[in-house]
């Protein structure tokens, strides 16, 4: 959950007010007069502001929460403040890039999809401009593409197509191809989790070893879970959650 969502729900665990919270935060950063004040701690709690490692560190000890979560939180909130951009914006990021994977895919031509693991905003907007013919070839390619690549990013495309009508295509290939199914669950977990590729492949191969994780992470892919514009997305969160399901609830404090 955001991190402001996490600061108002621990408060209210504890029936305190914004004013006693922040009263608190002062004590403990030995300044019982000062900052932060009741207004700093109504801007965390509603995501206008995203509070500093400094009083991270002491909302970690005034909340008894762990300041590993916080600062996780944190950057999370950071990344997707950054990354939240509409189609139209993504377009203009991209849309040299979705362009040419769209005209590749309509002329039957695979290449520029077996090069490079295409990004998550790519594949919105070259999803955004495919026709019928184009999920034609793009379906084929997940069940016969040469190499992995080429294989995952084609059903990348068709996982957020408008409609999601060809949700069920891709479960099948996730559920069916090993290769496919490392690489989508790797980016999914990169992306929603906020983490670096080699240690989202990790997490994604053995979630039983991030147990201490356990809540962060099924908090993550919960949100994930409910995408409406990537079933991959959905299903790869699904699975997360089924295999981190035993250890929600186990992390420390």
């Amino acid at each position: 959950m955001p991190i402001g969502q996490l600061i108002r729900d621990l408060r209210k665990l504890k029936t305190w007010s914004q004013v006693r919270l922040a009263e608190e935060l002062a004590i403990c950063a030995g300044d019982p007069t000062g900052a932060p004040g009741r207004d700093a701690v109504k801007r965390w709690e509603s995501g206008k502001v995203i509070p500093g490692r400094h009083w991270i560190e002491h909302l970690s000890r005034v909340l008894d929460v762990s300041v590993d979560q916080l600062a996780a939180e944190a950057t999370l909130d950071r990344v997707n403040r950054r990354a939240f951009l509409g189609l139209s914006t993504l377009a203009l990021s991209h849309g040299a890039l979705a362009s040419e994977m769209a005209a590749s895919i309509a002329g039957r031509d695979p290449g520029p999809l077996a090069r490079v693991q295409t990004t998550h905003s790519a594949d919105m907007v070259t999803a955004s401009l495919a026709d019928k013919a184009s999920s034609a070839n793009l379906r084929r390619w997940t069940l016969d593409g040469d190499v992995p690549i080429l294989r995952v990013n084609a059903a990348g495309i068709l996982a957020k197509m408008p409609g999601q009508t060809h949700a069920s295509h891709v479960a099948r290939v996730l559920t069916h191809d090993e290769e496919v199914r490392r690489l989508y669950m790797t980016a999914v977990t990169s992306r929603v989790c906020a983490v670096d590729w080699t240690t989202a492949g990790r997490i994604a191969a053995r979630p039983a070893a991030y147990g201490h994780r356990a809540d962060f992470l099924a908090t993550r892919f919960a949100r994930e879970a409910l995408n409406p514009g990537d079933s991959g997305a959905r299903w790869c969160s699904s699975v997360m959650l089924r295999q981190l399901s035993p250890m929600i609830g186990r992390s420390p404090a």
